[in-house]
């Protein structure tokens, strides 16, 4: 066989040099485009943390207007009703690239659940407006009164069940609760889904009427509703509370003598640590979109002096 000339080994070396080109450039290719895709990518995530957090800047923004709104209005007036500014809801707005609005909504007017137990002791007073209140809305008074039992086990110091006398932990354990009871106030109204032992329909009825505030807390009988009017002032009848309102809407209460003088023959009159015509606790929301990104902003905010404190505040 004769011996391959030096021109084929020559071939052989230029295709073998051109491959390895060819692949070099492919590897080149597919890096380059891999690191393209990277820095698009951190270019998006960029974009989106920055759409984010001038979001959150708009959403504090429309928080903080609500925050001067209530300073103004706590300067010019001790009495606060619906029919106020700060009541007003403020419709979006167009900002660069965005929008943005917020509302101020009183949760004085609610029925305070850590009412049922402030500094950790069981009030009986309390849970009686409890059981009313739970009454007004359709709930026989046997289980109204468990569950204001249940409430005030939850959050009471003692460890003692009111209903047993046994152990409180182990008896919501025995209900199904995920959790021990933490022995101290609920921070959030939406805590009380993890009470063991209360129907949940109870708790829908009950619900629109109910908060979780700092205690001890009044209500505010000039945003209160029929139902938590009939809760806390003794002896008036829920027909008579939703006049009460009703004729509310064209004269606002001024004062607590003021409320006395309007209650029907035989009701009240008002308890004064359980009553107010001024709201504490306003719920301040601040919603913006900016960009890509939208965020919701939610801040329970104490009126106790003129520039209202944050008590807490969460992003949704």
């Amino acid at each position: 066989m004769p011996a391959p000339s030096p021109d084929l080994y020559q071939c052989a070396e230029r295709g073998a040099a051109v491959i390895t080109a060819l692949l070099t450039v492919a590897l080149v290719a597919g890096l380059a485009s891999a690191l393209v895709a990277d820095y698009g990518a951190g270019l998006e995530n960029l974009a989106g943390r920055r759409d984010q957090a001038q979001a959150r800047w708009l959403a504090r923004g429309a928080v903080d207007w609500g925050r001067n709104v209530l300073a103004d209005d706590r300067r010019r007036t001790r009495v606060d009703h619906l029919g106020e500014p700060w009541a007003i809801r403020v419709p979006p707005m167009t900002v660069d690239e965005g929008e943005v609005s917020g509302e101020l909504k009183d949760l004085s007017g609610l029925f305070n659940l850590n009412n049922l137990a402030p500094a950790g002791d069981a009030s009986e007073a309390h849970a009686e407006a409890f059981v009313r209140l739970a009454g007004a809305v359709g709930i026989d008074g046997v289980e109204a009164d468990e569950i204001a039992r249940r409430i005030t086990d939850w959050i009471d110091s003692d460890g003692l069940s009111s209903l047993t006398g046994g152990d409180e932990a182990g008896e919501f354990r025995a209900l199904g609760a995920q959790q021990a009871p933490p022995d101290g106030p609920l921070a959030h109204l939406d805590e009380v889904d993890a009470i063991a032992g209360i129907r949940p329909e109870a708790l829908a009825r009950l619900r629109p009427f109910l908060v979780a505030l700092p205690a001890p807390s009044q209500i505010n009988a000039n945003t209160a509703g029929a139902e938590v009017l009939h809760a806390i002032i003794p002896e008036l009848p829920l027909d008579a509370a939703r006049i009460l309102v009703a004729e509310r809407e064209r004269a606002w209460f001024k004062d607590l003598p003021d409320i006395n003088a309007r209650l029907p023959q035989g009701s009240g009159p008002v308890i004064a640590d359980q009553t107010a015509v001024v709201s504490d606790y306003i719920l301040a929301t601040g919603r913006a979109r900016y960009g890509l990104s939208v965020v919701r902003m939610e801040v329970l905010l104490h009126r106790h002096q003129n520039w209202p404190d944050i008590v807490w505040q969460r992003i949704l």
